[in-house]
């Protein structure tokens, strides 16, 4: 019987407690703002009042000097590439020859260089021996026999033409070293024009050579060397 008492007490206490925190929260629930409630609500005021942050003012030592900055100098900057022109087409398609380049000859033939006057090749006697003389080439400048060169003039008429084939005379090659060498012989030095022409197949191939001959023992030799073009 002791026994149910205790137990039926303890029970009526927890009964108790219980209506007892229930009270409490439905308090607490009607009235958020009850002494008994542990989270209290933040009041409005609270929440947008917000508590200014100390400024703290720096403070310089007695003898503080401004530190030197460093300074940088302006790059000088690549100038702008000049353009390069563009080439401009030319309406018209026809080449324009420049007067700076020689002009083809139009002769198979042409002398090297004017005629020199020289002394014969003999050493003849003064007043014995007087002509033109000289070596015949091919375009690249090497000897050319076969080739006949002819001349006329003075004593020598045109009719009696003076011919002779370079190369021929094996004596008349050493005397102007060359194996295409020519001569012809006019005869006694004198004052008059000689005209040389190189012959093809009866026909001239070269311009005709006007040379002034002289009566001068010393300059008795006119020397005329003849290339090929093409």
């Amino acid at each position: 019987m002791k026994n149910d008492r205790l137990l039926n007490r303890l029970a009526l206490l927890l009964l108790g407690l219980t209506a007892a925190v229930v009270a409490c929260y439905l308090i607490i629930f009607l009235v958020p703002t009850f002494p008994l409630n542990p989270w209290p609500p933040i009041g409005r005021a609270a929440l947008s009042t917000v508590a200014p942050t100390p400024t703290i003012a720096p403070t310089l030592p007695p003898t503080w000097t401004p530190t030197a900055v460093q300074t940088y100098q302006p790059v000088a900057t690549r100038p702008p590439d000049t353009p390069v022109p563009t080439r401009t087409l030319r309406a018209s398609l026809t080449p324009t020859k420049s007067a700076a380049l020689p002009t083809k000859s139009p002769y198979k033939f042409t002398p090297v260089r004017d005629p020199v006057l020289t002394s014969d090749k003999y050493g003849a006697a003064c007043g014995n021996w007087g002509g033109v003389g000289g070596q015949v080439l091919d375009v690249n400048g090497a000897p050319l026999p076969g080739v006949s060169v002819v001349g006329w003039g003075g004593p020598v008429t045109e009719q009696d033409k003076r011919v002779f084939v370079s190369g021929s005379d094996a004596r008349i090659n050493k005397f102007y070293s060359g194996d295409a060498a020519y001569e012809l012989y006019i005869g006694a030095p004198g004052d008059f024009d000689f005209f040389v022409v190189v012959y093809e197949n009866g026909r001239p191939v070269s311009p005709v050579v006007k040379v002034r001959m002289v009566n001068d023992c010393s300059r008795d030799l006119a020397l005329i060397n003849f290339q090929r073009n093409y």
